[in-house]
């Protein structure tokens, strides 16, 4: 484990530099951060691995060539993932405080001043940020100033090193590392601490990691530049952020990566549905014994045999030879129950929400039901989830609270109904809030919008 103490004591920065990044891609932390990569692309690294062998006379292994050798993969983690993020980050991240006011027109407005502030790539960023964090356990937020907006870049565990504290554990620097081919193209990295960032680089024509030198001193995170004809962009002055721009999100209380309790399920269900496929392939499905036929030349077996495939018809001798049909059916069921099996263990092992467990005639109350471990894991993912993005807006200096709406399949026709039935008791807000096909957004739009209208509206005046 490295800590901000390692680097600060380094006397030398750069050789440390240099051995930190060596030992962290040796390590099994990234070595698992690799292969959680894998099986979120769809290559599981297992069965992709898998090789078919028959043992010689010797009782060595070797490579059978002859066997079918199908690789199917599934995404089981990938979907899994994919579906915690859209639950609660699909809608957007919307925010407590929000103000009315006039547009250009005069008309009034709802305006959410927060993610105004935030900008327009923050939901985009947050959802990725949320996926790697579900698919590795940890993932790293780096929110920097681009002109007059706020830019935010994604660091996962295959290319950033956290510096936390020794006696706090509090990120209180990072190293980012990249190349686009290790060892045989340049090295980038680049280390994070409070007051800035230092960039490194490999020297002209060398790619080796003892080839990274200092390529640029350690530069503040807010510049202010002045351009004049007479000496163009200079820099004349810097502005230190109050705190690292850098944020953790974690998976959950138990900063699980996805592949945690999960690697040996998704593997046992690759391995019985590829060895099913194989096993078809390599089992003749109609084959004939033939008798009586050991005074035949070659030729003419394989004539015999050219009718037998091609015209499905041949004729022997009835009294010397003889041929009989065979079929072999493979067996599927043990296979169908164990892939059935692993399918729903998978789901709820992860807390997943399996939509093949639909029934065209669900209704809400049995949708929810099927939601509730799902649930559970959304309240420990969003927690963290509040936790990193307060830590965002302390740092911008906004004093709010993000606010998720939830990506539920229900029965939109049940509880449109229930909500109608109740709509004498309930207010405009609560009415939209409830309407399953409204979502968080529109629903300030859509009050704002009939508010405009109800105040063009003129009555006519009754003539006497």
């Amino acid at each position: 484990m490295l800590t901000w103490q390692d680097y600060d004591r380094a006397e030398n920065k750069t050789k440390w530099l240099r051995n930190a990044i060596t030992s962290y891609r040796n390590s099994k932390e990234y070595k698992q951060a690799i292969e959680e990569e894998e099986y979120m692309a769809g290559r599981n690294t297992t069965i992709m691995n898998v090789i078919r062998v028959i043992y010689n006379m010797a009782g060595l292994p070797e490579e059978d060539f002859t066997k079918n050798n199908v690789k199917i993969r599934n995404r089981m983690i990938h979907r899994l993932v994919t579906d915690r993020c859209s639950y609660s980050l699909g809608n957007g991240v919307s925010f407590k405080s929000r103000e009315k006011t006039k547009d250009e027109e005069g008309k009034t407005v709802i305006v959410d001043s927060t993610k105004e502030l935030l900008g327009d790539s923050f939901d985009t960023a947050v959802y990725k940020w949320g996926y790697w964090a579900c698919a590795n356990g940890t993932s790293w937020l780096y929110v920097h100033p681009d002109g007059d907006k706020w830019k935010y870049t994604l660091f996962k565990k295959t290319g950033f090193i956290p510096l936390p504290d020794e006696k706090t554990n509090v990120l209180r620097g990072g190293i980012r590392f990249w190349s686009i081919e290790w060892g045989k193209r340049p090295i980038t990295a680049v280390v994070y601490e409070e007051a800035g960032y230092t960039r490194y680089e490999t020297a002209e024509g060398k790619y080796g990691i003892n080839a990274l030198e200092l390529a640029e001193d350690l530069k503040p995170y807010i510049e202010t530049v002045e351009v004049s004809e007479a000496y163009g962009e200079q820099v004349v002055g810097s502005e230190p952020l109050p705190v690292l721009p850098i944020f953790p999100l974690y998976s959950g209380e138990n900063k699980d990566g996805a592949l945690d309790n999960m690697k040996a399920k998704l593997d046992a269900y690759d391995m019985i549905l590829s060895g099913f496929a194989n096993d078809i392939g390599d089992c003749a499905q109609v084959y004939w014994l033939i008798s009586g036929a050991l005074g035949m030349e070659p030729d003419q077996k394989r004539e015999l045999l050219d009718r037998l495939i091609l015209q499905h018809m041949a004729v022997v001798d009835g009294e010397n030879s003889k041929i009989q049909g065979f079929t072999q059916e493979i067996p599927h069921e043990a296979r169908k129950v164990a892939l059935e099996i692993l399918r729903k263990r998978i789901y709820e092992d992860y807390g997943g929400f399996d939509t093949e467990m639909i029934t065209a005639a669900g209704t809400n109350d049995h949708i929810a039901a099927m939601y509730w471990p799902m649930d559970e894991e959304a309240d420990s993912f969003e927690e963290q989830l509040i936790e990193s993005i307060k830590m965002i807006l302390n740092m911008l200096g906004v004093d709010d609270m993000p606010l998720f709406t939830r990506n539920k399949v229900s029965n939109q026709k049940e509880q449109t109904e229930m909500v109608m039935l109740a709509a004498e008791k309930l207010d405009e807000r609560t009415i939209l809030k409830n309407l399953p096909f409204i979502t968080v957004d529109e629903i300030d739009d859509i009050i704002a919008q009939r508010a405009a209208e109800a105040s063009e509206t003129v009555v006519p005046e009754l003539e006497e």
